[in-house]
């Protein structure tokens, strides 16, 4: 599959390049990206380089996965986070996504992620028929994105992922090409919500 940008009225999302290798690190050393997220912790320029140079290209290729680097439609050489579609098949993805400290409480992760999942339910996208996220619990943040999104809590895994070597159990909500989009809150735990 050839990458493919996805434009919003604020945002460009964009396969990351060599360009952003140096904010890609900076930003993954965040304690925050590290504690939920799967990038190598401690972060350092050659997981970026390896990321940027073998993952991205190696997924979009085979059509496993799509990968975005969300930037500013205003000042698209500066990276604000990164989302993408992983586990590409039978009609379904995951989707991952994080962003930098300083781009936080915007609004971009909303709107990137309605853009993601419009491309990954389309026609003229990769016509899939569900979305599945999934989480450490605690990570409330998250959980609001998925919420906001439209998507339904289906359960905890109980160790269900393995997150630094270790065992843990995940949130996991759902979201299907034929449910409505937007706020859903009813049958989120309590403890996926802000204290």
């Amino acid at each position: 599959m050839t990458p493919v940008d996805l434009v919003t009225p604020r945002l460009l999302l964009r396969a990351p390049g060599e360009a952003l290798i140096d904010a890609i690190a900076e930003a993954c050393t965040d304690p925050a990206i590290a504690r939920y997220t799967t990038v190598p912790s401690p972060y350092r320029r050659s997981d970026a380089e390896g990321f940027v140079r073998d993952h991205v290209p190696t997924v979009w290729d085979r059509g496993s996965g799509c990968v975005w680097a969300i930037r500013a439609a205003s000042e698209p050489d500066a990276l604000l986070g990164m989302i993408g579609l992983e586990s590409i098949a039978d009609g379904s993805a995951e989707l991952g996504f994080w962003l930098a400290a300083a781009a936080r409480g915007r609004g971009y992760i909303d709107e990137a992620v309605a853009a993601v999942l419009d491309f990954g339910f389309s026609a003229d996208g990769l016509q899939l028929q569900r979305v599945q996220w999934r989480a450490v619990p605690g990570n409330v943040p998250s959980a609001r994105v998925a919420r906001r999104a439209g998507f339904s809590y289906e359960g905890l895994s109980r160790l269900g992922g393995v997150h630094r070597g270790t065992r843990v159990d995940l949130w996991v909500a759902g979201l299907l090409a034929t449910d409505p989009r937007g706020p859903r809150d009813g049958g989120w735990p309590s403890d996926s919500f802000d204290p």
